[in-house]
């Protein structure tokens, strides 16, 4: 049994609240970047982008380490935003944030981080006799 890729985009979907939706196309490269470090740490999966399903019944656990590493992905595009707003340089300008936004976004990238790595050893077969 397939699994759908509405699965996934579940559980990303309930790591934020915004008012502001994703521009067209973004949720899908999000997925994207998501399969590809999926693969690059544990193993390949097989996603139809024309069916938007998985070929092979993925686990809670793998489909919610999906939705993690799209959410790392929106997390970084939201750091850069925050970056952007928090430092205004013009010729005769220049601004820079007093809050706490910048360290903030980074300690979240982190927690996210720290989180990922858990999980992914965690699906990982662990094997000292291979």
């Amino acid at each position: 049994m397939a699994t759908p890729k509405v699965e996934i985009l579940n559980v990303f979907h309930t790591k934020f609240q915004s008012i502001t939706p994703l521009p067209h196309g973004l949720e899908d490269q999000f997925l994207l970047n998501a399969i590809g470090d999926f693969e690059l740490d544990l193993y390949k999966i097989q996603y139809n982008k024309n069916l938007e399903e998985f070929e092979e019944n993925l686990s809670q656990p793998e489909i919610n380490l999906l939705g993690l590493l799209m959410y790392r992905s929106y997390l970084g595009r939201e750091r850069d935003r925050i970056l952007k707003l928090n430092n205004i340089v013009g010729k005769d300008i220049k601004l820079t944030s007093m809050s706490d936004s910048k360290r903030t976004m980074s300690d979240a990238m982190d927690k996210l981080n720290d989180d990922i790595k858990i999980a992914i050893n965690k699906l990982k077969d662990n094997s000292f006799y291979d």
